[in-house]
């Protein structure tokens, strides 16, 4: 399987591109810094598998640009990089709102946009929008970052229309929670390992049928209320 993997460089991004290529698959990454010691690592092991290009998903233009590179079919994009700001009500800033859901939010809607043409030539197409508990409205019970919760709900949002729009593509899109995982924005203090969480995600992403397209799911396979 060819493989579009976002945020490749580091924590669960980087867990999904290692576990894809170990797995046998091919692996496209996007990310700010190309020149991370990770991919070169990553590189070294599996080369021809995998390639790596700039991506800055707050960047419409870079966005274009990183999708250009992409000539073969895609069947799984796993819409994955993201930011956090430690935020609540009080304490919000404006342009770190606004950063946050260019990141969060319509990153993974443009980029998906710009792939659909790779993603219609696959047998088995796949979107995989990296949500969060946190971004689930029914769910809340506080946050520790207004920005990115409202940024995650608003990408349940984007999940929920790609994947009405893209159904006649017969593209399979859902939004995933990928737990709380050990990474630097998750913290030191969070139980799932990135290997676990990625590994999680990758069975649950091959497992896809089109009756799960749009809906919400946690890396273990259970659904979560919008």
């Amino acid at each position: 399987m060819r493989c579009v993997v976002t945020g490749a460089n580091r924590g669960i991004g980087y867990a999904i591109a290692k576990n894809l290529l170990s797995q046998g698959h091919s692996v496209i990454a996007g990310v700010r810094n190309p020149e991370a010691d990770s991919l070169k690592e990553l590189k070294r092991l599996y080369d021809a598998s995998f390639e790596v290009y700039k991506l800055d998903l707050a960047d419409e233009a870079s966005i274009k640009e990183f999708s250009g590179n992409i000539e073969d079919p895609v069947d799984i994009l796993f819409n994955n990089a993201g930011v956090l700001y430690r935020d609540s009500a009080e304490t919000v800033e404006y342009e770190k709102v606004l950063y946050t859901i260019k990141v969060n939010t319509l990153g993974a809607l443009f980029l998906t946009k710009y792939l659909i043409k790779n993603l219609t030539e696959s047998g088995n197409p796949k979107v995989i929008n990296t949500s969060s508990i946190l971004g689930s409205i029914s769910s809340f019970s506080g946050t520790t970052s207004v920005s990115y919760s409202v940024s995650k709900a608003a990408l349940n949002m984007v999940t929920v229309s790609m994947a009405n729009d893209l159904r006649k593509y017969n593209i399979i899109v859902i939004s995933l929670h990928p737990g709380w995982v050990r990474t630097d924005m998750g913290g030191s203090a969070a139980p799932v390992l990135p290997d676990e969480s990625a590994k999680g995600i990758i069975n649950l992403a091959m497992g896809l049928t089109m009756k799960q397209s749009g809906r919400f799911f946690d890396y273990e396979g259970r659904e979560i209320p919008w």
